[in-house]
């Protein structure tokens, strides 16, 4: 079993799509699964005044909301996320680029699938349980050090804003060419596409299928 997961650091949907998934896996003993976390970029347009703005009046300005719809919105979000474990705090979370932490889960890809994993937990968790700067480099490395990356090697990754550009960028045009519009958006066995955070039973009718195994 092959998993394509397009997602994004920052997107509160991607993290809980991620636990369903996890949690399908297992409970068809799929656990062996090569699951690859692909660049996708939420917001590419972000201007430079935007950074450090807190996210939920970044959604309400995008969204055309009241700032108390907007809290609304992400307290549901958060609820739904405390469902599957994941304690998200959205008046910790600022609005900030995410390529630099693309081009490190890319790096994180040629060590091994499963720091790759690792790392892309560390981040959502920095991201949407602690407030994490991720635009710093040192909060970065310190991610993939957790993850059982090298540090070092880490920081030299981001320190070269050409390593790894590439490859986000295929995962990029990968995603266009497979006309994903939003995250997170998932590829069993490159025949069967699940988009969004559905339920486990949706997540393991999707890997039947593209297992050919019978369906309930």
């Amino acid at each position: 079993m092959t998993v394509d997961v397009f997602s994004d650091v920052v997107c509160p949907f991607c993290y809980i799509g991620k636990r369903h998934l996890e949690t399908a896996l297992a409970e068809l003993g799929l656990g062996n699964a090569e699951v690859r976390y692909r660049s996708f970029v939420l917001d590419p347009h972000l201007a430079d005044s935007d950074l450090g703005r807190p996210s939920t009046l970044h959604l309400a300005a995008k969204k055309g909301l009241s700032a108390a719809d907007a809290e609304r919105m992400t307290q549901a979000v958060a609820y739904r996320a405390s469902q599957v474990g994941i304690p998200m705090d959205f008046t910790k979370a600022k609005v900030l680029r995410t390529r630099d932490a693309h081009r490190l889960l890319q790096w994180a890809r040629t060590q091994s699938l499963e720091q790759a994993a690792k790392l892309k937990e560390e981040l959502m968790n920095d991201y949407f349980c602690g407030g994490v700067n991720l635009n710093e480099p040192d909060a970065l490395a310190d991610a993939a050090e957790r993850a059982g990356l090298d540090r070092r090697s880490a920081l030299d990754v981001l320190g070269n804003p050409e390593a790894f550009r590439a490859e986000v960028e295929a995962d990029l045009a990968y995603a266009q060419r497979l006309n994903v519009r939003g995250v997170p958006f998932f590829v069993f066995n490159q025949r069967v596409g699940l988009s969004g955070a559905q339920s486990v039973e949706t997540f393991k009718s999707a890997m039947k299928e593209s297992l050919q195994l019978p369906t309930e």
